[in-house]
């Protein structure tokens, strides 16, 4: 074959192998177009939703049902044996008054009992020195209780008569509650009350109108009792004791939807 014809017919290979990777560069860009064109828009965001959210309080007011008295007894004495052995000779008469005027074993609990050294300075002072001759040890025995008086007329019956067997220390009379879970429903319902009020309210003062609740949840800290005294009765004679009456708190945090 001459150089010519060798040379006509390179060029024509050339030309068709140009031609074919020509065509797959054209159908790899058309590609990625078609795919392109079948993906879906993006969807417009939701716009976020209205809302009102208050805090409803709800107050319930009763009388106690039951008291809680911290008593004890406290005895001194050179050494532990003798300290001991009066307090608790105290102690049993205490448990024995109690018992007699109806308290339930459940309703008496120990909630502290200790016994400790004290080191004093000798009083007498020799004349010799003008010294005091040293130190003396006497021993503190302690031990306190709790009692739960359910019949709030024994009250000052049980104070009298446990100080009478003994008792040289009360540290307090406190009066509760025992179920509180019937208040507590109420206050509820009175905390719902309120914030349906407030949400209208707030609403109202802003020209929208309340929708569903969206959600509903009580306050952190959990329901309060206080005391309210002004409604105080005596508890007969005695010892002068007055329960007055608990005032239950619960707060609600709720969210209403705008229409």
């Amino acid at each position: 074959m001459s150089r010519k014809s060798l040379f006509v017919v390179a060029l024509v290979t050339t030309l068709v192998l140009s031609g074919f990777v020509v065509a797959l560069e054209g159908w790899s860009t058309v590609s990625p177009g078609r795919a392109a064109a079948q993906t879906p828009a993006p969807k417009a965001a939701a716009e976020p939703l209205r809302s009102i959210t208050v805090i409803g309080e709800g107050k319930v007011s009763a009388k106690p049902d039951q008291a809680q008295i911290h008593l004890g007894v406290e005895t001194i004495a050179s050494t532990v044996q003798e300290a001991s052995k009066e307090n608790n000779e105290k102690m049993t008469a205490i448990l024995a008054a109690l018992k007699k005027l109806g308290i339930a074993d459940k309703d008496i609990q120990t909630s502290n009992f200790s016994i400790y050294l004290e080191r004093m300075p000798e009083r007498e002072v020799l004349p010799s020195t003008g010294k005091a001759t040293g130190e003396v040890n006497r021993y503190r025995v302690s031990n306190q209780m709790r009692v739960i008086v359910r019949d709030l007329n024994n009250v000052s019956t049980v104070i009298d008569q446990v100080v009478e067997a003994g008792a040289n220390n009360v540290w307090g009379v406190n009066f509760t509650i025992g179920d509180p879970k019937a208040l507590q429903s109420q206050a509820r319902a009175a905390a719902v009350a309120d914030a349906k009020a407030k949400a209208q309210e707030l609403a109202k003062l802003n020209d929208v109108k309340v929708g569903q609740v969206i959600s509903v949840s009580e306050v952190v800290g959990g329901p309060v009792f206080s005391a309210a005294l002004s409604k105080a009765e005596g508890l007969g004679g005695g010892t002068p004791v007055e329960p007055g009456e608990m005032e239950f708190t619960l707060q609600l945090q709720i969210v209403y939807a705008i229409e």
